[in-house]
């Protein structure tokens, strides 16, 4: 199904948004197509259950920097943030000594600002920590594995990875729906779909980067809060506000920000688990080509268009720059339609209104909300459950104890929906049941996450309530 701009528009300037073909408003014909998909995942849980997918892990590198003559707070930290990460960006452009390279045999032509400003862009917010304390300090443990059943750091296992996906929601339908939809409910290509998208998080091993967090982010991306979650759009879905000419990719090797951005998009995948869409806010207002190398756009529509496809409501573009032209064009290529239907073009302030209420508009763009996060320092002991291995072993238990049971149910849900004559009083019974085992799946993993993921900023800040959703100052009044 093909969304219209207007559409969008129509459910902002009306305050409703849409129910049509999403989880509890299914007509028959889309119930039948979910069940289908869904007998088919199933299926193929068991085809490849002996077929562990190899792990490529190209987010998953380390800097080797050697910053050994630098004292430990040889740093900046009285400077503007924004300026100084582009002062360091500028220093990696040309023929500059700091390559995106590693240092090696270069460091003796180096200057001592040179080298500070590498470690400055470089350094894991683990690394900043340690410095700053003057020790090594354990935020989280040294080694990690994906569970107890599959153990290996080589391979991950497609059900696995498709449950520790999904399993953040309230039910899985609504992951799945994503891709239906995304799919204009073509069940086949649905199914090719998370097909794909399962095998490549697998083979990126984004468990182990959903694990360690912010802590081995780079701490420049993180400490910047590039993108900060700041209120509600006029539907209720959280906002996000981005200020595009903050951002310095080039500054760094490019798997570093690419990383940083997947950590912050689990992040957000957890926190906004009850509200199904954010929307998100783009300043490009100071904007330049610098901000957004064609590598890094690429990266983020494929991110858009299928990691995390159907996940926002709008993406709201505030443009005062001819420059943004070029840049549209590197874009528009790659998107499909439902996602070119989401994109809205404002000039100024006055029209992101029509989408976000005063009160919930950053004062920075002349609105009312006066909330701004700060990115809070990760402390030891924060994660002391992720020490606890028995506990961990409970958790896990218990959450795949929950999968099978809600696995269980929707075998017998399909079944009696596929079946005619069918009896409606035992498929409502059914469609109650797989409900309630969809809720339990979510607290089993709410139980796990304590164990197998560290905190984030969200929750340092107190953001995040007991059922691991977003609950921002504004949601007080």
């Amino acid at each position: 199904m093909v969304i219209s701009q207007a559409s969008v528009i129509h459910e902002y300037a009306t305050r409703k948004p849409s129910v049509s073909g999403v989880p509890g408003h299914f007509t028959e014909n889309e119930q039948q197509k979910i069940a289908k998909l869904w007998t088919m995942l199933l299926a193929y849980f068991e085809e490849v259950k002996d077929k562990p997918v190899k792990v490529n892990g190209e987010y998953l590198h380390t800097l080797t920097r050697d910053w050994s003559e630098l004292e430990a707070r040889d740093d900046f930290e009285n400077e503007d943030p924004a300026a100084l990460t582009l002062r360091a960006w500028q220093f990696t452009k040309g023929e500059s000594s700091i390559k995106r390279f590693g240092l090696g045999s270069k460091k003796a032509k180096l200057t001592r600002e040179e080298l500070a400003l590498d470690r400055h862009v470089n350094e894991t917010t683990q690394q900043y920590v340690n410095r700053v304390n003057g020790r090594n300090i354990a935020l989280m443990p040294d080694n990690f594995f994906p569970s107890f059943e599959h153990p290996s750091t080589d391979t991950r296992d497609f059900r696995d990875t498709f449950w520790s996906t999904v399993s953040i929601k309230q039910h899985p339908d609504y992951w799945v729906h994503r891709y239906m939809r995304s799919a204009g409910w073509d069940v086949d290509r649905a199914f090719g779909l998370i097909k794909g998208i399962i095998e490549w998080r697998a083979a990126e091993a984004l468990d182990k980067i959903i694990s360690e967090g912010e802590i081995h982010s780079g701490h420049d991306e993180v400490r910047l809060c590039l993108s900060q979650l700041v209120g509600r759009d006029r539907l209720g879905y959280p906002l996000m506000f981005v200020r595009v000419r903050h951002i310095m990719p080039r500054a760094n090797e490019g798997f570093v920000f690419k990383r940083y951005l997947l950590s912050q998009f689990e992040s957000l995948q957890v926190v906004t688990r009850r509200f199904g869409r954010i929307t998100m806010l783009y300043d490009f207002t100071g904007f330049t080509m610098d901000n957004t190398p064609f590598t890094m756009v690429q990266f983020m529509v494929f991110l858009g268009r299928k990691v995390y496809a159907e996940s926002s409501s709008v993406l709201i573009l505030l443009v005062d720059s001819w420059l943004f032209t070029n840049f549209w064009n590197l874009i528009r290529p790659f998107l499909d339609a439902n996602l070119s239907a989401r994109i809205i073009f404002v000039k100024d302030v006055s029209e992101v209104r029509q989408f976000v209420d005063d009160d919930q508009l950053p004062t920075e763009l002349g609105g009312k909300n006066t909330f701004g996060a700060q990115f809070k320092l990760p402390e030891e002991g924060e994660n002391a459950q992720m020490f606890d291995l028995d506990g961990r072993k409970v958790a896990e238990t218990e959450w795949r104890r929950r999968i099978a049971d809600f696995e269980s149910i929707t075998k017998k849900w399909c079944t009696c929906l596929a079946s005619t004559p069918r009896s409606a009083e035992e498929l409502n019974n059914l469609a109650a049941q797989r409900d309630e085992a969809g809720r339990e799946v979510e607290r089993a993993e709410l139980a796990l996450n304590k164990f197998a993921r560290s905190r984030n900023n969200f929750e340092r800040l107190g953001l995040v309530d007991a059922e691991g959703c977003l609950k921002l100052p504004s949601d007080q009044h």
